[in-house]
């Protein structure tokens, strides 16, 4: 691994905006936070037959794809989950309000497949989502041989499915909720992350908090920007509910997979609201 990457330097108020999210500025601090990116060998638990691709080689190929590593998530020991989002400036356009981004999944004890899904930063917030698993994701297993080619495969169509993906967003962007579908958006969120067998106050009282606008930009009722209100007010956390008579605080999602869970959920719902679907899953 010749080869060395250099991350960008990052504003302040981008940095606020990915709480979730840990970004460096060079290669040995993502090392010293991430250590799963550069793994090179399986949790000793994993047989003969586990396939080991070393996570960073899958960042490198993207790289020269034109895809630049934007944050880190998890990964904080040599083999947990860890969570790579890159975007390509290819995809910058002052036209939209968001930018398309290729989300890498890997871990190396066992616990997930390796995956590459699409998601979208929007801009105002910094807020990145995940396009569920209908509009592109691929699910690789660790014991395939030819783990690599297949990537590299897969890489090719990224281009075609992140211009469909930018489709996709500006029909939800030309999609105006109503209060009904933007209550549902929300509660999708409560029961995601709190379950289902809440009572009708607590989700009352939570919905109201993921429903909050935190900056102008959001006011606007078209269901992208409404998605993104509610996943940027579960995932960060910040807001307040009551509970057995005391006041608790909603704290940010900073474990990988429920991040991801949360974010399919959401984008799923949005997918429901457009096609006409208004009954809660």
């Amino acid at each position: 691994m010749s080869q060395q990457l250099k991350l960008p330097l990052r504003t302040e108020a981008e940095l606020d905006a990915e709480q979730t999210a840990k970004v460096f500025e060079d290669i040995n601090a993502v090392r010293e936070r991430a250590p799963a990116l550069f793994a090179t060998s399986a949790h000793p638990r994993m047989s003969e037959r586990y396939s080991f691709t070393n996570t960073y080689d899958i960042v490198l190929q993207m790289h020269n794809r034109g895809f630049r590593v934007v944050s880190v998530s998890g990964g904080t020991s040599k083999y947990k989950k860890l969570m790579v989002r890159m975007r390509n400036a290819n995809y910058n356009s002052d036209q939209l309000t968001f930018a398309p981004e290729a989300v890498l999944l890997d871990a190396h004890d066992g616990t997930s497949r390796l995956k590459l899904l699409l998601g979208a930063i929007k801009y105002a917030c910094m807020n990145g989502v995940i396009a569920g698993d209908i509009t592109y994701a691929r699910s690789y297993m660790h014991y395939a041989k030819d783990l690599m080619a297949q990537i590299r495969l897969d890489m090719d169509d990224l281009d075609v499915h992140s211009n469909k993906l930018i489709q996709r967003i500006t029909k939800m962007r030309d999609y105006k909720t109503n209060y009904a579908e933007r209550i549902l958006l929300a509660d999708t969120a409560v029961k995601m992350r709190y379950g289902k067998d809440k009572d009708a106050g607590f989700v009352a009282d939570v919905r109201q908090e993921m429903m909050k606008i935190r900056r102008d930009e959001d006011r606007s009722e078209d269901l992208f920007t409404a998605m993104n209100v509610v996943q940027e007010n579960i995932l960060r956390g910040g807001g307040y509910y009551t509970s057995n008579n005391r006041i608790q605080h909603i704290r940010p999602i900073t474990q990988v997979d429920r991040n991801v869970h949360i974010n399919q959920a959401l984008w799923m719902c949005a997918e429901d609201i457009m096609s006409g679907y208004k009954e809660a899953a």
